[in-house]
């Protein structure tokens, strides 16, 4: 049932309804009763004496600084669990404590004896990433992302996975299969650190800014504008910039290829195949897709001309033509008047300048969230803006999955991490260069 837009808001009924979802204003500051039952606790005293050896000097600002950093590491251990988990386990505790004394026992909760005088948790790990958190970062000036800190993790697992003293006896796990986990000394494998690592995550939250998919108006304007600076260019440079621009948008969205695939069209290949299939386009990526281990020629087939009306072929044939007579027949097609890569940088900064000019010209064609110019820059970029134009294009003309994901090679992932490539044996004995038919289905719906 809808409800009336007009209910009032003060409703107590609403009100309940909110209760527990939004956080309160003192949660992360403060610990609960029962929360040394779900973390291993120190205090934070406890956790100073054996980082540096003495207490804490109170006129000290360095040994302030390191006390509040722990008081802060602890809390976000605690709080890698919600309060009713904390107040759930400590009632069930009191009650395991009270039948236990019915019959003369004291409870399975017996006094633990003192924890090493060694740092063996990863506190100093978790300290260092809390006062990375502070700098500023990428999507905002106050403090640092969380996904950006935790990086730091794994670059002491690393240094653990390669000192000597790892390396002295190796253990492992094997299985009937071959397959073997090595076993190595990591203090941050630690229940605290895994604890303080969710808690900080919590805390902190997570800024989205994933890049925007370009209406299909919208980049053909976006096209058109390059098309217009390559014939209007005074100079070579100029004319090199922005041809092979405008090349590797026609043909990152019509392929639905990631960023850095971009940037694999390699001139060679295209010369050499130009005139080898009239009904279709090779496209030619010289390079190393995703779940391969070596650099690879790949030949793509792909439409002379999308329903939405991008000539594929004539750009492929100007960019040709422009750069042969150039003195440039090999290496990247993607490339500036000394015939080196273009980066991603250089790429950005021109589709911002024109995506920008465009916003103020006809704002009607980007999105509501899109509702000033500096949110151009942040929505849209050549690492993914392509792929998710096209892919969003490809949803619109109902083109089918078996298409999408042959022309995508998409691979599965779990828990946050890309395995290699898991297509089925049909899958994995396809030559891709005989599957035209797919890529003509998906490329002719762009």
């Amino acid at each position: 049932m809808i409800q009336n837009q007009n209910e009032d808001l003060d409703n107590p009924r609403l009100e309940q309804a909110w209760a527990g979802k939004v956080r309160d204003s003192s949660d992360f500051l403060v610990a609960r009763d029962g929360d040394h039952l779900l973390v291993p606790f120190e205090c934070d005293r406890c956790i100073f004496l054996k980082l540096r050896g003495c207490l804490p000097n109170t006129g000290s600002s360095c040994d302030q600084l390191l006390l509040a950093t722990i008081r802060r590491m602890n809390l976000d251990a605690f709080w890698s669990r919600e309060t009713s988990t904390v107040l759930s386990n400590l009632r069930k505790a009191k009650k395991m404590i009270e039948v236990s004394q019915l019959v003369g026992l004291t409870g399975p909760f017996p006094l633990q004896p003192p924890l090493p005088l060694k740092d063996h948790c990863g506190y100093q790990v978790a300290i260092d990433m809390l006062l990375l958190s502070r700098r500023p970062g990428r999507h905002d000036e106050a403090y640092t992302q969380y996904d950006t800190v935790r990086s730091y993790r794994a670059t002491y697992s690393n240094f653990v996975r390669s000192s000597s003293e790892n390396n002295k006896i190796t253990y492992s796990l094997g299985d009937f299969n071959g397959n073997y986990q090595r076993i190595t000394h990591d203090i941050c494998a630690s229940l605290f650190f895994k604890r303080f690592t969710e808690g900080m995550k919590s805390r902190m939250g997570q800024i989205c800014k994933p890049n925007l998919a370009l209406s299909i108006p919208l980049l053909k304007l976006l096209l058109r504008k390059l098309e217009l600076k390559f014939r209007d260019a005074e100079t070579m440079e100029d004319k090199h910039l922005f041809l092979s621009i405008l090349s590797y948008v026609a043909i990152s969205y019509t392929l639905s290829l990631r960023g850095p695939e971009g940037f694999m069209i390699d001139l060679h290949g295209l010369v050499k195949y130009k005139n080898k299939t009239p009904e279709y386009c090779i496209v030619t990526l010289l390079g190393r897709l995703k779940g391969e281990a070596h650099d690879l020629t790949h030949l793509i087939p792909c439409a002379n001309v999308t329903d939405s009306g991008i000539q594929i072929r004539s750009i492929i044939n100007t960019l040709i033509t422009f750069k042969v007579s150039q003195g440039f027949s090999s290496g990247p097609a993607i490339s500036n008047y000394e015939g080196k890569l273009l980066s991603a940088k250089s790429v950005d900064d021109v589709l911002h300048e024109i995506l920008i000019d465009l916003f103020l010209q006809t704002e009607n064609l980007f999105p509501l969230s899109v509702d000033v110019p500096d949110k151009v820059r942040v929505s849209y970029q050549c690492f993914r803006t392509f792929r998710r134009t096209s892919t969003t294009r490809a949803t619109e003309k109902g083109v089918s999955a078996t298409d999408v994901n042959v022309v995508n090679k998409w691979a599965p992932e779990t828990k946050g991490k890309r395995k290699p490539s898991s297509e089925g044996m049909h899958q994995h004995y396809t030559q891709i260069e005989l599957l035209v038919r797919p890529f003509l289905r998906y490329t002719k719906a762009m």
